[in-house]
């Protein structure tokens, strides 16, 4: 198999995650990584407040078995560190605890930090295809080995989340927001996330197949207790092969496509040696968003925005019976779209403003409450648009005119 990236893939029996974690990186000789004395930064994935029992947050007992596998080499130091979604000072400390990451950092003895407590500097992305530097944390340069500690989870942007999108948390607190906004358009923002991974680039990934999510993720999706490990270095490739697990079409994910085409790794699973499990007995179809419906389609760049800001923009809603009003949406909306009620009763909801808004869904990202959704009315918002308005006025017209000429001039 010389050539072949190697990818293994094992099952966790008996909520034995530590054995198949071991026995995954074994399969993939990830070893040979090590050397005594490194710096390990591990970066899990760290999206919001909620219980491991969720499958918001990687799983804190597949972070316990990297910690304990990385210990026998006798590292200096094993950092794990992120950086949550939002934008608040205190964010990622409320999802450290919620998740339970702190406490399994604790009882390992190792460093736990936001990654917006630490040092940062400015990155350069080399080649770049839409981002040419971001402000990150020193310790992606710092670190001997990067070790990526991504969930699988569906995503109702980008319509997957794992090892590339999982690197985007790099940037801290309001720095993804500023993103967002920069690159409202899918294909942008997926470029954005292969440039953001261009730089830190994990040598190693072990992907959280424990608990994942399906439908609307990556925080209010549906529980799947899919027992799987996998472990590889090349993270496109990883992605690739969480997509034929899920039944997802790699075609369907912008930023593999994008991150393939920056040289990061192959989605040709033809390319890869799978160890342990073979791929095709873990297969387990989910429930997938249907993301962005214009996303890899060519067309002009002016189509592309007036169709992804206009016909197929979604609507925001809020429940109110899940609605808290505890203001994380309109604190982290990164374009000042939502804004609370006028009165904070129960029962009232937020207002959204869709001329604003980019529908970067931080809003149901961030929401701990779950109550923020969306809906997609292509051919409503078709027909409310200025051009919309313009082609029914017209059509107005020519229906009008025929009237008039057949009454004026009817047929002999």
């Amino acid at each position: 198999m010389d050539g072949k990236t190697p990818i293994a893939i094992t099952r966790i029996i008996d909520d034995d995650v530590g054995k198949a974690v071991r026995e995954a990186l074994d399969l993939v000789d990830a070893k040979r990584l090590m050397r005594e004395g490194m710096l390990v930064l591990l970066k899990p994935n760290l999206l919001s407040a909620k219980p491991p029992e969720r499958a918001v947050t990687t799983h804190p007992e597949v972070l316990r078995a990297v910690i304990r596998w990385a210990k026998q080499f006798k590292p200096r130091r094993i950092v794990v560190a992120d950086s949550s979604a939002g934008t608040a000072m205190g964010t990622t400390e409320k999802v450290l605890k919620a998740s339970l990451i702190e406490q399994t950092c604790q009882e390992e003895g190792v460093e736990c930090m936001p990654l917006e407590k630490t040092t940062r500097t400015v990155y350069k992305v080399k080649d770049p295809l839409v981002l040419d530097e971001f402000a990150a944390s020193t310790l992606l340069e710092e670190a001997d080995l990067i070790v990526n500690l991504p969930k699988i989870k569906t995503h109702d942007l980008t319509r997957l989340t794992c090892c590339v999108k999982n690197m985007f948390g790099t940037l801290p607190l309001g720095n993804k927001t500023r993103v967002h906004g920069r690159f409202p358009l899918i294909n942008d923002f997926c470029a954005a996330l292969a440039d953001v991974y261009s730089v830190s680039r994990p040598a190693l990934a072990v992907v959280d197949g424990y608990l994942c999510q399906e439908g609307p993720g990556p925080s209010a999706g549906d529980v799947v207790k899919l027992d799987l490990i996998l472990a590889g270095f090349d993270g496109v490739a990883l992605d690739a092969a969480v997509c034929k697990i899920i039944g997802l079409e790699t075609g369907k994910v912008p930023y593999l496509k994008l991150g393939e085409k920056k040289g990061l790794g192959t989605t040709d699973l033809g390319a890869v040696d799978f160890k342990g499990e073979p791929i095709e007995s873990v297969m387990r179809p989910f429930k997938i968003p249907p993301g962005s419906p214009i996303a890899g389609v060519p067309m002009p760049r002016f189509l592309a925005r007036y169709l992804a800001n206009v016909v197929f923009k979604a609507a925001i809603t809020f429940d109110p019976a899940r609605c808290k009003l505890c203001a994380t949406c309109w604190k982290n909306c990164p374009v000042g779209a939502i804004t609370p009620p006028a009165e904070l009763k129960q029962g009232n909801v937020p207002s959204w403003d869709k001329k604003k808004c980019i529908t970067c869904y931080t809003c149901a990202e961030t929401c701990p409450h779950e109550a923020v959704g969306f809906k997609i009315e292509p051919l409503k918002n078709a027909a409310r648009s200025p051009l919309g308005i313009a082609a029914i006025a017209a059509l107005g017209a020519i229906v009008l005119l025929a009237i008039w000429l057949a009454v004026a001039w009817p047929c002999a």
